[in-house]
Formats: C-alpha cells, sequence, structure tokens
C-alpha cells in the first residue's frame, strides 16, 4: 500500500492523482498503524480519501465492508473512471468481507472484468 500511494504520488500514471484509502483496523489507539504518514498524505493531497473503520472501538463493529457499502457510489464512480482496487489483509474475514461486499456493490461479472484487466488484486494474508 505504502508503495503504491507513494510512487503514485511522484509519478502518476496517465495523469491519475487520486488515491482513496480504507483502513481497517480493531482498535484506532493501538493499530492505526502509519497513522502520521496517512494523515500527512491525506493534508498533502496524495489520498483524496481515507475512510477508517475501527472494529472494536464502539458497542457496534464496523469493518471496511462496511465503509464501503456505505461509500458505494463513490466507489461505482470512481471505478467508471478506471480506479483499480487493491485490497491488502487478513485472508480470513476481511478479505471475503470486502469481497462479498464489491460482488453487491458492482456485481460479479465486472469485479471479474476487473481483476482480468488487473485493476482488481489482492494482497491477503
Amino acid at each position: 500500500m505504502r508503495s503504491s500511494i507513494r510512487a503514485g504520488a511522484r509519478d502518476p500514471p496517465a495523469g491519475r492523482t487520486d488515491n482513496w484509502l480504507l483502513f481497517g483496523e480493531r482498535n484506532q489507539i493501538h493499530d492505526f498503524l502509519l497513522r502520521a504518514e496517512l494523515q500527512a498524505w491525506r493534508e498533502d493531497g496524495d489520498l483524496a480519501y481515507l475512510d477508517l473503520a475501527f472494529s472494536r472501538d464502539q458497542a457496534e463493529r464496523r469493518y471496511v465492508q462496511d465503509v464501503l457499502r456505505d461509500r458505494a457510489d463513490r466507489l461505482r464512480e470512481w471505478v467508471e473512471r478506471g480506479a483499480a482496487i487493491y485490497v491488502c489483509g487478513s485472508l480470513q474475514g476481511m478479505a471475503g468481507g470486502v469481497h462479498e461486499a464489491l460482488q453487491g456493490i458492482l456485481g460479479a461479472q465486472a469485479l471479474d472484468g476487473l481483476t482480468n484487466e488487473g485493476r482488481y488484486r489482492r494482497d491477503v494474508y
């Protein structure tokens, strides 16, 4: 994630400068990795949007896939403009939940098309 955003900020491919990061962890106080760097990227314009989901910081759990569903219109608009989607994180839970949310928002056929075009990539472990 860091290298993709840094590279895009230094030398944006095909004139694209928008980056949108959805970051999720359990607790903001303990798990907001790279907080200062991410916030600086947001303030400097290297990240157009930084949406956060900390699942254990409120009574009702909130995950990255929930943020995606809330931002479905923005996601569809970005994909139509040529955006690529990169998913990085836990194979158990997060990756499946995000994939399911993406299918629900974009449709399975569109998600397959993004995969074939190299615009939907997953680095899950």
